[in-house]
């Protein structure tokens, strides 16, 4: 059954006509502000504010769902848990500035596609430059981790927790996300995603290199503080092999487009790897 509802939510999210979102969720965001309005709610202990602004509304509303599926056989439940994933993985898409992006690169238009990058991208720390490969590069890792927290982390919490896992995930990801949350708010989010990010680096070596990106994950596997970021930019990066010789400067934003291609198939390789692992688990009755 989660199969066929992730499957359903995937189809209806990249074939509907859905809004572009942001990665910010204004219903969290107007949720964490009635918290704030507490005057002293700043002072509280930090696993207490978590508590109510993460952990409260998703045990609720995980019970709703889970009372509701005594009627109509569960079926009114099956619905919504397909509109709450295309909700969620609808603020994963920007496939318009992805092309945009790549389109500046392919042409040559390299401060163009620096500025799609930084307006639509979430790619603010990068520098107007003319190298196009260290540019890429910096996309790249973006553009993983937001396929990793905005997809995976949710469809894998998913599975293992039923809705009460990807709303933990959903609240927990957009918690840390608060611009006025402090900096131990990414904790929670962190140890969420260490399993995760671990699981989907090993994919991306299946998907790739197995033989290069195989140690680079040995090296990232037991380091518990290193960011899901950097472990999946580097398993990727290695899974790949984007070491090659000097590109003249006059070819470098036809090669990174080229390149660009190359982590878009190397995730859409991975997410098709899943897809199966997920489908064979519910047949075997692991998943249902």
């Amino acid at each position: 059954m989660k199969f066929l509802i992730v499957f359903i939510a995937l189809l209806a999210k990249n074939q509907l006509p859905l809004t572009a979102r942001s990665t910010r969720s204004r219903t969290f965001a107007w949720w964490l502000q009635q918290w704030q309005r507490v005057r002293s709610f700043a002072d509280w202990h930090r696993h207490l504010r978590y508590a109510l602004v993460v952990l409260l509304p998703a045990a609720v509303l995980a019970g709703l769902f889970f009372y509701s599926q005594r009627w109509l056989w569960g079926l009114p439940t099956a619905l919504v848990e397909v509109l709450l994933l295309i909700y969620v993985l609808s603020h994963m898409g920007i496939r318009q500035h992805l092309d945009a992006y790549r389109h500046d690169l392919a042409h040559g238009d390299i401060q163009g596609a620096y500025h799609c990058a930084e307006r639509h991208l979430s790619v603010p720390e990068v520098a107007l430059t003319e190298d196009a490969e260290h540019m890429n590069e910096q996309v790249a890792r973006s553009l993983l981790l937001r396929w990793f927290e905005y997809f995976f982390l949710m469809v894998f919490w998913y599975m293992v927790a039923d809705v009460a896992g990807v709303l933990l995930a959903w609240f927990s990801l957009q918690y840390a996300r608060a611009s006025d949350c402090d900096q131990q708010a990414w904790r929670y989010l962190h140890w969420l995603e260490w399993g995760p990010a671990r699981l989907l680096g090993l994919t991306y070596g299946l998907a790739g290199n197995f033989v290069h990106a195989l140690p680079v994950w040995q090296r990232h596997l037991w380091k518990l503080n290193t960011q899901s970021a950097d472990v999946l930019f580097e398993v990727a990066y290695s899974a790949l092999q984007h070491h090659g010789q000097p590109v003249p400067l006059e070819r470098q934003g036809e090669v990174a487009a080229q390149q660009l291609d190359d982590w878009q198939q190397l995730h859409w390789r991975s997410l098709s790897i899943w897809m199966v692992v997920i489908a064979v688990a519910t047949i075997g009755g692991v998943l249902l």
